[in-house]
């Protein structure tokens, strides 16, 4: 019970601090994404804890505005993608990951960016690389053209979960070449040794923002076969399920890790209702939820 005031009481802080945040325009874009402090951050909690409607309406008016008006719509890959006008070049310019949470933001509240900003959309669907992922890091693009787990999940995760009508073919595709690079690479293993490429991804984290684990992939492959009616894999996420005993207690799953944390490579400036709900060993009612529903799918699947 003392927990739950704790979260409610971080809530009002956060949607304090959304209110009286600058009016547009926003003259210093990058404080909308200062770490881990700025409105991107507290805006991305609420939404990954499904409360996303308590999101100041002002709030989601800023973050159209930066997403319309103040940020460079093309992934800079080579020097004729980088703007050339002075005005351009005070603009955002955006990863996959960011735009991809920015998106789900929006649109779990509400906001209609596929007809407001159709731009948005197409980028996920056009940076797909033909392993079936995607990548921030530009040089993938012109040189290695290997996909990074982190940066595909997010882009998926948009496509798959904010499309209320039936899939087009290049979003169905897009889709199955996605699960298929999670799948080929075992949700955390290269495909070249079969090696775990970060043992830090079998701790779940929350909130994640950008940040990649194995709960998070096994619940796209699990929608993904529900909406795209595909065979489940259901050894795959057996073994998910068996990696993250260490963390699965009988009342749900432990948080086994920080994004943030200080000691690591993104450390920084919080905020409370970020601390309160991404305590290490607390167990996590939104990873829960997540891995019930995997248990669920698979036990049907299985039946």
């Amino acid at each position: 019970m003392e927990t739950n005031k704790t979260i409610q009481y971080s809530i009002e802080d956060t949607i304090k601090f959304l209110e009286s945040y600058p009016d547009v325009p926003i003259e210093r874009i990058e404080d909308s994404r200062r770490k881990w402090d700025g409105l991107w951050w507290h805006m991305a909690t609420l939404y990954e804890m499904g409360e996303v409607k308590q999101i100041p309406e002002s709030a989601i008016a800023k973050a159209k505005y930066i997403l319309e008006a103040q940020t460079w719509p093309i992934f800079l890959k080579s020097v004729e993608d980088h703007p050339t006008t002075e005005i351009d070049n005070m603009k955002m310019d955006c990863c996959h990951c960011e735009l991809a949470v920015y998106y789900m933001i929006l649109m779990d509240y509400g906001c209609d960016l596929d007809k407001e900003l159709p731009w948005i959309r197409e980028w996920f669907l056009e940076h797909q690389l033909s392993d079936g992922g995607l990548n921030c890091e530009p040089d993938a693009y012109t040189h290695s053209n290997k996909s990074s787990i982190i940066s595909t999940l997010p882009p998926l995760e948009a496509i798959l979960w904010y499309t209320n009508r039936d899939f087009t073919e290049k979003e169905a595709f897009f889709l199955d070449q996605g699960a298929r690079y999670l799948i080929e690479h075992q949700l955390v293993c290269s495909k070249k040794t079969g090696d775990i490429i970060d043992k830090e991804w079998l701790k779940p984290c929350f909130p994640r923002f950008f940040e990649y684990d194995i709960l998070r992939g096994m619940s796209y492959l699990v929608e993904w076969s529900r909406r795209r009616n595909k065979p489940l894999p259901t050894d795959l996420l057996r073994k998910g399920i068996q990696l993250l005993d260490s963390h699965a207690e009988a009342t749900g799953i432990r948080i086994g890790r920080q994004v943030f944390d200080p000691k690591g490579p993104w450390g920084g400036h919080t905020f409370t209702l970020l601390e309160a709900v991404s305590e290490i060993g607390h167990i996590s009612p939104f990873l829960t939820k997540s891995f019930n529903v995997i248990k669920s799918q698979l036990n049907l699947a299985l039946t």
